[in-house]
């Protein structure tokens, strides 16, 4: 045993990162989803996302029937597509193109 105290750690502070120049870090939101590189395993994880995708296109159209039920209404709302580089790029074209 020993015969003095022992030493006590000494915690060092983590500096931010010196090229954050005063932005706060943002959270991660959701799992990562990382996708698989063996052939094998792309099948698989593209089968279970379609599977999620149905079981969760399932659950919001029950959740929406009962709803409707109980005199209220419940509509799914989807995320606007957005468009590719080069449609965004003709668009911005066509406008520049036209006379205002």
């Amino acid at each position: 045993m020993p015969q003095k105290p022992l030493k006590v750690s000494k915690t060092i502070k983590k500096a931010p990162a010196a090229n954050r120049h005063g932005k706060v870090p943002k959270m991660k939101k959701g799992a990562f989803d990382i996708k698989p590189k063996k052939a094998k395993l792309v099948q698989k994880y593209n089968d279970e996302k379609d599977l999620t995708t149905m079981i969760n296109a399932k659950n919001e159209s029950n959740a929406a029937g009962k709803a409707q039920q109980n005199g209220g209404q419940l509509a799914v709302v989807k995320a606007p597509v957005l468009q590719p580089a080069d449609q965004k790029q003709k668009a911005k074209q066509a406008k520049a193109a036209a006379p205002s």
